[in-house]
């Protein structure tokens, strides 16, 4: 138990220093990762890459709500956009959390890949958020809010891949857009976490677990990628970040691959 838990820690360490450091969302590595951990734990392919979602999800109620409070604090937050795209995004996350299930997790693991593999080249090829100088305000909310809200909770991420370009074209500074798509991480957090607990009983033979969350890597990853994303964060200073995305940009494609295909 003691040498899951320490898996569970550096899985998030890890997962909160390259948020922090490339600002990616944390799930391109928990879901992987955890997948890869529950099938060495003897659970099934289709129940390990549902659950690997639900609980990189819930894991963001923890480090999503350290950054919301965070960001707070330096009055980076635009309440009213994030008042308008926050329940949007639930909305849509509560849509896509519940197609996720109803989704074998075969499906599951080629639609994480795809989307995967998208974010990596486009970080292979150092594409960055084109920011558009126009009066900030989150246009079309209510068509981007549920789609955001709801891919980013079949893959199990906050969002911020897809929220942080869609508020650049929209006039927000990236201070600005950072701190609302951070901030909108958490109701899509909170809203598919909550589907995948309701969604049914857990896997046969996972401990820990409430519906399709496992609460151990929830409380271990949250925890490590509470302590990992403030070191990404002061190492973004010191290290060639344009670089690493690159890299982790081709990395990612290689896990892609590996999802894809290695899900039975």
């Amino acid at each position: 138990m003691f040498t899951l838990l320490l898996i569970l820690l550096l899985v998030g360490v890890v997962a909160g220093i390259l948020a922090g450091l490339l600002g990616i969302g944390g799930g391109l590595v928990i879901v992987p990762a955890l997948t890869w951990l529950l099938l060495g734990l003897g659970v099934s392919g289709d129940a390990a890459v549902t659950v690997a979602v639900a609980t990189s999800l819930a894991t963001m109620l923890l480090t999503a709500g350290s950054a919301v409070w965070f960001q707070h604090r330096r009055g980076a937050l635009d309440w009213s956009a994030i008042a308008r795209l926050g329940p949007a995004m639930a909305l849509g996350a509560g849509a896509g959390a519940a197609l996720a299930v109803w989704v074998p997790g075969r499906g599951l693991a080629i639609f994480f890949a795809v989307v995967a593999a998208a974010i990596g080249l486009r970080m292979l090829l150092a594409a960055s958020p084109r920011y558009i100088d126009r009066p900030a305000r989150p246009r079309l909310w209510w068509l981007a809010g549920p789609l955001i809200g709801g891919i980013s909770a079949m893959i199990g991420i906050g969002g911020g891949t897809f929220s942080v370009p869609y508020l650049a074209r929209n006039g927000f500074a990236m201070v600005k857009a950072v701190a609302v798509a951070s901030a909108c991480g958490w109701p899509i957090a909170a809203a598919g976490a909550l589907v995948f607990v309701l969604s049914g009983p857990a896997p046969e033979g996972l401990a820990w677990s409430v519906g399709q969350v496992w609460l151990a890597g929830m409380v271990g990853i949250g925890l490590g990628g509470m302590a990992g994303a403030p070191l990404g964060v002061a190492l973004a200073h010191h290290l060639p970040a344009r670089r690493l995305r690159r890299l982790f940009g081709g990395i990612l494609i290689i896990v892609a691959i590996r999802m894809a295909t290695g899900i039975g």
